[in-house]
C-alpha cells in the first residue's frame, strides 16, 4: 500500500509543482526516499531540490514563482521560527507567494534525538509563529485525512488572495498508509468587480485635475500591463510603478516611477492598484486633499494594524479583469474632455521629460554620489535581453528604478522584511527559467545576510548558477575583513570581479556570464563611494566621456 510520502509526491507533481524545495534532515527522508522511488519507477514526479538552509529554500521557492507562477512546496525538518523562517515567510506573505510550507514541530525533532524518558506530547507547530504569517495552518499529527489535507493546503495557498500555508507532517506520518488518495480542489475563480463601483470611480477619475495611478503588482499578469498603459493614456495620469513587478514599461511617457514628487502632491485623486503599503517609499504619505480608490483582491488588509488610508471606493476583484471593465467605462465619458486631458498629458509629461533628463545626467556623471547609475546604466547596456533580475530593493537607492529598463516579467524586486531574499530568490528563478541568465541585485548586507555559502551550494548542486551584483557602499561595508563581499562570495564559491569604475563594467560581466554559463555562481562586487544615491536636488553635472568600451549599441 502507498505511503504518505509516496501519496505526498503523487499530490505535489499533480498540483503543478515542478520543483520542491527540502532542508535535507531526518524529517524529510521519507519524502527523498519517496522522490527516488519514483524516479526509479519512471512515475513523474517534482524535482528535488536541496537547500542546506531553511531561509534559501524558502526564498528560493518564492523566485520560482515570480519568474515562473504557480504553486510552491517547501519542506523543512524542523520549524525554526523566526530565527530561520520568520522573515522568508512575511517575504512571501506580503508578496502572495502561493507556497505550502510542509514541517515538523520541534518536540519532534527533539524526540528524535533523544530518548525520552515520559510518553511526550504529541508534536504540534507553534501557532503563534505561524498564525500571524500564514492563511492556514494544520498539525497532521492530531488527526485528520492526510491526503485530503495536503490537497486542501494547495487550495488554500492558490485561493485570492494568495499566500503561505503551512501543514505538519511528522516523520512516522510519513511513513504510514495511507488510507485513499483525495481528488484535486481547484481554488476559486478570482473575483470579478463590482460594475456599479467601477461606475462610481470613473466618474471621480474622470472629474478629477491631477487624477494619479499607484501600481505594487499589477505586472503579475503580464496582460495586465497593456490594461494599465491603456488606462494611464486615457486619464492622461501618472503611473507610480513600485516595480515589484514591471507594471509598466519603464520608459513609458507616463511611468514616473517613484520620482517626481511635485506629481504626487497635487493629485486630486489616486488609484491603487495591488498596493501593499499606504504610502509610497522615498516620497512619503498619500495627499490628504486626493480621493483614494482602490482595486486590489485584498482591500481590507486586515493583517497589517498600520493599514488605516481613508479609501473612498475599494473595488475587491482581479486587477486583470477590473482595469478592462474601467477603462471602458472611462472611455465612455472622456469624448467631452479630451482637451483638458490633452492639456494634462502635455502638463505632466513635460514633467516626466525634465526626470527623464536628470537620470541621464546621473548616468554619465563624474560625481560621486552618481556613481551607482552610472554603473546601472552600463550594467544594463551591456546584461543580455532576455536575462531576469531579482532586486532587493535597498532603503534610499533609486538608481535600479532610473536606469533599468526590463520588459515585463523580466525585473522583480522585493522589498525583504529583513535582508537576504535575493540570493535564493534568483536561484529558484534560474531553476523556473534555466535558459536564461538570472542576476540577484542587492546591498553588501544583503549579500552577507542572504547566506551565500548555502545559496551558491544549492545553485551549483541544481545547475541553476546566477549573477550577483553587489552595490557595495563604503561606509555601510562590515568593519571585520573577513566579511569583506569579495572575501564572502570567493569563500562561498563564486568568481568575484571588483569594480569602481562604469567603464569596467562591461568586461567584468562579459567574463562573470560566461563564467555563470559554465555552471559556477559569480559576484560583481559594485565598489561605491561614500555618498552615493544623495537623492537631494543638486545642480547641473560636468558629464564623463564614453563610461564603457562602446556605448553606441547595445548588445544582445
Amino acid at each position: 500500500m502507498r505511503t504518505v510520502a509516496a501519496e505526498l509526491v503523487a499530490i505535489l507533481y499533480d498540483e503543478g509543482i515542478s520543483h520542491v524545495f527540502v532542508n535535507p534532515g531526518m524529517h524529510t527522508a521519507p519524502l527523498r526516499q519517496a522522490l527516488a522511488d519514483a524516479d526509479a519507477a519512471g512515475v513523474p514526479h517534482p524535482q528535488l531540490v536541496l537547500c542546506v538552509h531553511e531561509h534559501v529554500a524558502l526564498c528560493a521557492a518564492h523566485g520560482h514563482h515570480l519568474a515562473g507562477g504557480g504553486p510552491q512546496a517547501v519542506m523543512v525538518h524542523v520549524e525554526s521560527g523566526p530565527l530561520n523562517l520568520g522573515a522568508a515567510t512575511e517575504n512571501a506573505r506580503r508578496d502572495r507567494v502561493p507556497v505550502t510550507l510542509f514541517c515538523g514541530g520541534g518536540d519532534e525533532w527533539r524526540r528524535l534525538i533523544e530518548e525520552p524518558t515520559v510518553t511526550p506530547e504529541p508534536a504540534r507547530p507553534e501557532a503563534a509563529l505561524l498564525g500571524a504569517v500564514s492563511k492556514w495552518a494544520v498539525d497532521l499529527s492530531r488527526g485528520g485525512d492526510p491526503s485530503a489535507l495536503m490537497r486542501r493546503a494547495f487550495q488554500v495557498a492558490r485561493s485570492e488572495p494568495t499566500g503561505p500555508t503551512h501543514l505538519a507532517l511528522s516523520v512516522e506520518l510519513l511513513g504510514q498508509p495511507v488510507g485513499h488518495s483525495a481528488r484535486r480542489l481547484p481554488p476559486p475563480r478570482p473575483p470579478a468587480p463590482d460594475l456599479a463601483a467601477l461606475d462610481e470611480m470613473a466618474e471621480l477619475l474622470v472629474t478629477a485635475e491631477s487624477p494619479l495611478i499607484i501600481a505594487g503588482r499589477v505586472g503579475r499578469n503580464v496582460a495586465s500591463v497593456h490594461h494599465l498603459a491603456r488606462l494611464a493614456e486615457t486619464l492622461a495620469a501618472p503611473v507610480v510603478d513600485f516595480r515589484n513587478h514591471v507594471n509598466l514599461p519603464p520608459r513609458h511617457t507616463l511611468n514616473v516611477a517613484m520620482e517626481a514628487r511635485e506629481l504626487l502632491e497635487r493629485a486630486d485623486a489616486i488609484l491603487l492598484l495591488d498596493v501593499e503599503v499606504p504610502c509610497v517609499p522615498g516620497l512619503g504619505p498619500l495627499p490628504q486633499q486626493a480621493w483614494l480608490l482602490q482595486i486590489d483582491t485584498d482591500c481590507l488588509k486586515a493583517d497589517q494594524p498600520d493599514w488605516v488610508c481613508p479609501i473612498e471606493i475599494a473595488v475587491t476583484a482581479d486587477t486583470q479583469l477590473a482595469l478592462p471593465a474601467l477603462q471602458t467605462l472611462l472611455a465612455d465619458r472622456v469624448t467631452g474632455r479630451r482637451r483638458q486631458i490633452q492639456e494634462r498629458r502635455t502638463r505632466v509629461e513635460r514633467v516626466l521629460r525634465a526626470e527623464r533628463e536628470t537620470w541621464r545626467d546621473r548616468a554619465s556623471s563624474t560625481h560621486p554620489s552618481d556613481r551607482a547609475d552610472g554603473m546601472m546604466a552600463e550594467l544594463e547596456r551591456w546584461l543580455p535581453a532576455d536575462t531576469v533580475i531579482m532586486e532587493e530593493t535597498i532603503p534610499g537607492v533609486g538608481s535600479t528604478l532610473r536606469q533599468l529598463d526590463r520588459p515585463p516579467g523580466h525585473h522583480f524586486r522585493s522589498l525583504a522584511s529583513g535582508p537576504g531574499w535575493s540570493l535564493g530568490a534568483a536561484m529558484g528563478a534560474r531553476l523556473a527559467r534555466p535558459g536564461q541568465p538570472v542576476v540577484a541585485i542587492c546591498d553588501g548586507t544583503a549579500f552577507v545576510s542572504g547566506l551565500p555559502a548555502a545559496a551558491f551550494w544549492s545553485a551549483h548542486r541544481g545547475a541553476a548558477p546566477f549573477l550577483s551584483v553587489v552595490l557595495d557602499q563604503a561606509g555601510r561595508r562590515p568593519a571585520e575583513p573577513e566579511r569583506d563581499v569579495g572575501t564572502v562570495a570567493r569563500d562561498s564559491g563564486a568568481e568575484v570581479i571588483a569594480v569602481t569604475e562604469a567603464g569596467e563594467v562591461a568586461g567584468a560581466l562579459e567574463r562573470l556570464l560566461a563564467t555563470t554559463r559554465d555552471g559556477v555562481c559569480a559576484v560583481l562586487d559594485v565598489r561605491l563611494p561614500p555618498g552615493s544615491e544623495d537623492d537631494r536636488p543638486r545642480s547641473a553635472r560636468k558629464r564623463s566621456g564614453l563610461t564603457s568600451r562602446s556605448t553606441a549599441t547595445k548588445r544582445a
